[in-house]
């Protein structure tokens, strides 16, 4: 971890997940003088359990595949400053100045967003414990894990809705619990009140989920009481927010507070960039985020070369 930075970078990453990570290396390809500031290395990546859609492992953990990105953009000369929370971004001519909350500035003559989202929690017993064991906040991701066994889907939205069916489809028996009326198409509810694998308990609320190493049950509260249901997934599908506080009024962002890019990975303000999950790019995917923060820091090379 680097303590003292340079007068001025070339590029500053803010964000060490999939995304900012391979921007860093792709930089440093290039010959940038390249920073990396991030709360922690990682991202929500190193949260899963199991990964098996990456290109060259065919099964690999979150913390495996962190390990091995950390390893690789540590044969380049990229500096690290781990550890700090971003709070501002302020343009400095045809510079800009990155602010953390621990008091550290840098100088870049170029920014790449890369700050990922973060999952609406439960905030219940067992959750934060069994996370990558059994507790998932991407169906898209891991939903292939559990084909066939019993799963609790929580939330009320469509995303919910989605989840559930998508289990479905892979033989897993679903209980989606919503703590109010579900709001999706009304396609999307007749689906699920046809498929025999779904069951949806409205007005429910999550008290807890229970396993040691790993999920076997979630207890929640209804109009019949408080009861526990023996499940070996929950999928917790309650929404998730952009990390990028730092940016507004500075980008454009959409109504879920997404940071607005084109096909290059270029935000609306000339020198800023953003990749990864912090974007509205459709599919939020481990190796979605590291092609687009390559992308990033390749745009970034050649408008920085043409400067």
């Amino acid at each position: 971890m680097s303590e003292t930075p340079r007068e001025l970078y070339d590029l500053v990453i803010v964000g060490a997940g999939p995304a900012g990570l391979a921007g860093a290396m792709y930089a440093a390809r290039q010959a940038m003088s390249v920073a990396v500031v991030a709360g922690e290395i990682g991202g929500q990546a190193a949260w899963a359990g199991r990964i098996e859609n990456y290109l060259g492992w065919q099964l690999v953990t979150g913390p495996e595949l962190v390990q091995r990105f950390r390893e690789h953009v540590g044969t380049f000369s990229v500096e690290c400053f781990e550890g700090r929370l971003v709070n501002a971004v302020v343009p400095d001519g045809e510079n800009f100045d990155v602010y953390t909350r621990e008091g550290l500035t840098l100088k870049a003559r170029a920014v790449i967003i890369a700050t990922g989202r973060t999952p609406n929690r439960l905030a219940v017993p067992g959750e934060q414990e069994l996370i990558g064991h059994g507790v998932s906040y991407c169906a898209t991701c891991d939903a292939a894990f559990f084909r066939g066994k019993p799963v609790a889907v929580v939330g009320s939205t469509e995303s919910a809705a989605d989840a559930a069916l998508q289990l479905a489809d892979l033989d897993a028996d679903v209980l989606l619990l919503a703590d109010s009326a579900l709001r999706a198409p009304v396609s999307v509810l007749e689906k699920l009140e046809a498929n025999e694998r779904v069951r949806v308990a409205t007005g429910a609320k999550v008290r807890r989920i229970d396993g040691d190493a790993h999920v076997t049950g979630i207890t929640f509260q209804d109009a019949e009481g408080e009861r526990t249901a023996p499940v070996e997934g929950v999928f917790v599908e309650t929404g998730s927010i952009a990390v990028a506080e730092f940016t507004g009024g500075l980008v454009e962002t959409n109504e879920r507070g997404e940071v607005v890019v084109d096909k290059r990975g270029t935000t609306t303000v000339p020198g800023i960039y953003a990749a990864g999950d912090v974007t509205d790019s459709l599919g939020k995917q481990v190796i979605i985020a590291a092609g687009e923060g390559a992308r990033a820091a390749v745009a970034a090379y050649q408008d920085l070369k043409r400067r």
